[in-house]
């Protein structure tokens, strides 16, 4: 198999003359081909850059510049009954993965998730986005495949790691399109991402993982030498020989109890902000022209005495509630696969250090308290970004995706003097970038759920520095910021485990 990158083909050309144009450049029939990357460059005239995989007689005659030989290594574990049995708390996406690439090494796994199953968790989210009753534990942030089974499931990280390929394979095998595999900006839509995770459960209730939804860990249990030998949930007690917590960001309860435990847990920097919404017809016209269909993104950043940028950008998307305590308010973004709402919505974060709070969750909540104490209901807080820039506050210039509507608040009352200073300029500069960014858009919030403010500490094996077989993942222990780096934290894990039982 050969890998040839650099392969040109301009808009509106049908991805079927990749084989043409392959065979011009090669001067040779090709047997097949495959897309392993496709970028956009829209820096002038826009055209995508393919990188492909070819199959075709004499390869090594074809080496040279943009052609290598490629070969797709296999990642599976190897397979063999191993006796030990591995619990793992919380299933996002490093619960997932972890859960995944430990049975199918042979461990035996249990998995406990607070909340519900997706099919039971939709119902929940559904009626507190139409009727603002929120369930603590079965919500955007709780249940079956964690926060990300609300977002649009962006599968973009600027980690390097082969392992990328064995995530992006499970989810195909499961039902994602192919072209996440090789997509610039690949996502797969929250309508569809929760119909795959469900598929990947099923699978491993098959392969004879033992899971426990609606079943939340509150204590973790360990002997007088600090060694992890099982948990108590709600319902009951557990043993197990490692304990993998993948908690997520929002589990402010099981970090409390971790800390009450004597678990190493130090502070970390965050971030927080609101959402923009925009007219993606804006967005559109200002990245490539409106030459392209599909939904356009952006991301932004601005380096000032402290660093804003966009987060968690969802072409076509809308904002939504992302509680999951009662008498708060917290924004987040989703889109489903086909990206069609005509609006573009983004997060616009400014850094805020540690050393600024005593506790990140309190300082967070405190935020959120505030925001339900203006709107006095479930309602985000609004204003206009011109608003914002001048201090002034009218009716906004087009209604917000948020759900359960919004009440006009002056986010110059927000932020520290200093840090509203910062976010102006960056604003300024955004708008720069994206003209009209400021004039046409609107700002919902307040978006506090970035990332989890604290790390759990952890040693060269994965393991908590000062309690044995405690194994933190994922973004709630400070080890990730999204569905694919959080993946990629289950799975170094879970191989950590692999290893040391190969070495028995």
């Amino acid at each position: 198999m050969l890998l040839v990158n650099n392969v040109k083909l301009e808009l509106g050309r049908d991805e079927k003359d990749l084989k043409k144009i392959l065979e011009k450049r090669l001067r040779h029939p090709v047997k097949s081909y495959q897309i392993k990357k496709r970028s956009l460059d829209a820096r002038k005239q826009p055209f995508y850059v393919y990188s492909l995989l070819v199959e075709i007689d004499n390869e090594e005659k074809y080496l040279g510049k943009d052609i290598s030989l490629y070969e797709k290594e296999d990642l599976d574990p190897p397979y063999k009954v191993r006796n030990a049995t591995c619990i793992v708390a919380g299933y996002g996406p490093s619960g997932i993965f972890a859960a995944y690439r430990l049975c199918q090494a042979g461990f035996k796994v249990k998995v406990f998730e607070k909340g519900k199953r997706i099919k039971e968790r939709e119902k929940d989210v559904e009626t507190f986005f139409k009727k603002g009753i929120l369930s603590e534990e079965s919500n955007v942030q709780f249940g079956e495949g964690g926060a990300g089974t609300f977002s649009d499931a962006k599968l973009t990280t600027r980690i390097k790691d082969k392992y990328i390929d064995y995530i992006l394979d499970i989810f195909i095998k499961h039902g994602a399109n192919a072209a996440i595999r090789y997509e610039n900006h690949a996502h797969i839509g929250t309508d569809e991402v929760r119909v795959i995770i469900e598929k990947i459960t099923d699978h491993l209730i098959e392969k004879g993982v033992e899971f426990h939804f609606a079943e939340a860990m509150e204590e973790i249990l360990f002997d007088e030498d600090r060694k992890i030998y099982g948990i108590k949930t709600n319902k009951g007690e557990y043993t197990c020989d490692h304990l993998l917590i993948g908690i997520g960001h929002s589990a402010y309860q099981s970090v409390m109890m971790l800390k009450e435990k004597g678990v190493f847990i130090e502070k970390k920097d965050i971030a927080i902000g609101f959402r923009v919404e925009h007219l993606q017809s804006l967005i559109d016209q200002r990245q490539t022209k409106g030459l392209v269909e599909s939904a356009n993104e952006y991301f932004l950043r601005y380096k000032g005495e402290k660093g804003v940028y966009s987060f968690c950008m969802c072409p076509g998307g809308i904002v939504i509630p992302a509680m999951s305590d009662k008498n708060t308010i917290v924004t987040n973004g989703m889109s489903y696969a086909a990206r069609d709402s005509m609006i573009a919505n983004s997060a616009i974060l400014i850094q805020i250090y540690k050393e600024e709070f005593a506790d990140g969750y309190e300082y967070l909540q405190n935020i959120e308290r505030m925001a339900y104490d203006h709107s006095k209901s479930y309602r985000a807080l609004s204003q206009n970004i011109a608003d914002f820039m001048k201090g002034d506050l009218n009716p906004l210039i087009f209604d917000s995706t948020y759900p359960l509507g919004t009440v006009l608040y002056d986010f110059n009352q927000f932020f520290k003097k200093d840090d509203l200073m910062i976010v102006k300029e960056a604003l300024k500069d955004f708008d720069r970038k994206i003209p009209g960014f400021i004039d046409q858009g609107i700002m919902v919030g307040p978006e506090t759920r970035s990332s989890c403010p604290v790390r759990i500490k952890r040693d060269e094996t994965y393991q908590s520095i000062n309690t044995k077989e405690l194994y933190p993942m994922g973004e709630g222990a400070g080890y990730g910021g999204g569905i694919m780096s959080c993946a990629l934290d289950g799975i170094r894990i879970a191989n950590a485990l692999i290893l040391r039982y190969e070495q028995i």
